[in-house]
């Protein structure tokens, strides 16, 4: 068995250490120290590539991911391979390049039965189902994050459930499931209160909070919405929230605040540009084309209505472009 000699420090303890209790911005920038010296290791790519693509710099990930793969694969690791395979595939997903996910997660998952890592296969079933959720196949979404759950459980590892449940929430609630979608983002806000993450607690909550506002829960539902909005702006999720935006125009059509709502949804898709997410950009385009039909102005609706046919197009999730391009 290798031995570290007495003395020597692993530089990139620190960032990995970080990584692991989700400080990304804190490894982000032990990394960049170490730029000068390590930037060609697979290690260190693969590191700056999950640390990137938490804090939404997906083209930075997905590139940097992409050649710490090529590096562990020139070495013959296999381990890293099957690594910087899920973290280049989640690149290529965050980006809108479904194809290119769904073969990236795939071989992840084949490498991952090969080195028998269960985590990494709960991992790539909850990636690929959501694939099949942005491709509208939500009976194959539902199955996938079903057995996610299952295997992130039986390995207790909490990020995964809390993941796992909240995703199958998402599915649930736009098949207008409401009780099973509480049942799920009540485990997903379970297993997130018992990791202690604020991040992770911050997008489970925003998808419980939207559970409420569809169950008719107005006052609840707004409350756990800006509570996860707060959290997910000191954790810098940017994702998130967008997401937290455009629960809070659809609070803001319910109640017949339509300016209000307005200004939420506008704020979502500027932001979902800025990050270059068309998922993102789709889903709050959608929210701002519902809100301009709301206050009858055709034009704006169209426009928005526009953009999320668009941008579902370039996710690959043609049968939401077609239903966006009926409302144009």
């Amino acid at each position: 068995m290798k031995m570290r000699p007495i003395g020597r420090e692993d530089p990139l303890r620190r960032a990995r250490h970080s990584i692991g209790k989700g400080e990304f911005r804190e490894a982000a920038k032990l990394l960049s120290e170490l730029r000068e010296s390590l930037s060609e290791s697979p290690e260190w790519l693969l590191l700056m590539a999950m640390a990137s693509w938490r804090l939404g710099n997906f083209a930075e990930s997905y590139n940097s991911s992409k050649r710490a793969l090529d590096g562990y694969r020139k070495r013959g690791d296999v381990d890293g391979e099957m690594r910087a395979q899920n973290v280049a595939a989640a690149g290529a997903f965050a980006l809108g390049r479904l194809a290119d996910a769904e073969a990236g997660f795939e071989r992840a998952l084949y490498l991952a039965r090969q080195l028998s890592d269960k985590l990494l296969m709960a991992q790539c079933a909850n990636n690929l189902g959501n694939v099949a959720y942005y491709r509208d196949q939500q009976v194959e979404a539902l199955r996938r994050y079903s057995h996610a759950a299952n295997l992130f459980e039986r390995a207790g590892f909490l990020r995964g459930i809390a993941e796992a449940w909240h995703n199958a929430g998402v599915v649930l609630r736009e098949i207008n499931d409401i009780e099973a979608a509480r049942e799920a983002s009540d485990k997903a806000v379970e297993a997130a209160e018992q990791l202690r993450e604020p991040r992770v607690l911050g997008w489970a909550l925003g998808g419980s909070g939207e559970t409420d506002v569809l169950d008719g829960d107005l006052r609840l539902g707004q409350a756990r919405t800006e509570r996860a909005l707060e959290i997910v702006l000191e954790q810098e999720d940017r994702i998130t929230e967008v997401e937290c935006l455009r629960v809070l125009s659809l609070i803001g059509r319910k109640r017949g605040s339509l300016e209000q709502a307005e200004v939420y949804a506008t704020q979502a898709f500027s932001l979902a540009r800025e990050l270059h997410n068309p998922w993102m950009i789709a889903k709050a385009a959608e929210e701002l084309g519902v809100v301009f039909t709301a206050k009858r102005n055709r034009a704006a609706a169209s426009e928005a209505f526009s953009s999320a046919a668009q941008a579902y197009a370039e996710t690959g999730a043609e049968v939401r472009a077609s239903a966006m391009r009926g409302l144009v």
